[in-house]
């Protein structure tokens, strides 16, 4: 894990919408952020914002414990789905939406194994949480193009799922081209600013 972590508290309410920040609270206030991490779109943001303005859209957990959902699940509410495009440890995965001002915000819940994921921690909107390291989701990102392709996906190809990812990937292969080159500066923000809470 990653101790040397900078706060991002005024970074994070200033790039990441309302209604995303009220749904991250509303989990942050019925989880242990020691037993969830983040994948997807959150933990891309949280790998690249030093580089990018990186917009959150849905929210993507992973646990490996359901228990640890409890208070979401009993509150909340979650459905039961077959995740058609990612396997992991269960061939499922919970779904609960969050509404703020009339604005839906979706949560996706994988089950998986932390051991298997390469986790990081940093701190978003003041909190400290893990999330998949960068070389998780650049390795992710790449590792699904092949997957997405209409030739491997058949009646299940959907384009906008294998754009996705391929602009990930380039986020990421960039920075990595960039950082070999020693060009990074060239796409570096710069974030200074300090009031976190460390919750685990």
């Amino acid at each position: 894990m990653n101790n040397d972590l900078k706060t991002y508290s005024e970074y994070d309410r200033k790039h990441i919408f309302n209604e995303q920040q009220a749904t991250f609270e509303s989990v942050f206030s019925k989880v242990d952020l020691s037993k969830i991490a983040f994948v997807g779109g959150v933990a891309d943001y949280l790998n690249l914002r030093d580089y990018y303005d990186m917009p959150v859209n849905d929210l993507d957990i992973i646990f490996q414990d359901e228990e640890d959902l409890r208070q979401i699940i009993d509150n909340e509410g979650v459905e039961r789905f077959d995740c058609k495009f990612y396997k992991y440890n269960s061939k499922e995965v919970l779904v609960s939406e969050f509404f703020v001002d009339g604005k839906r915000v979706h949560i996706d819940y994988y089950q998986r194994n932390f051991s298997a994921v390469r986790l990081t921690q940093s701190y978003l909107l003041g909190y400290r949480v893990m999330h998949a390291s960068f070389k998780e989701m650049k390795k992710f990102h790449n590792d699904q193009i092949g997957r997405l392709t209409s030739s491997a996906m058949g009646k299940d190809y959907d384009w906008k799922r294998l754009y996705k990812h391929s602009k990930k990937a380039s986020l990421y292969n960039n920075v990595d081209y960039l950082s070999e080159k020693k060009l990074l500066h060239t796409i570096k923000n710069t974030v200074n600013e300090a009031g976190a809470k460390d919750n685990f």
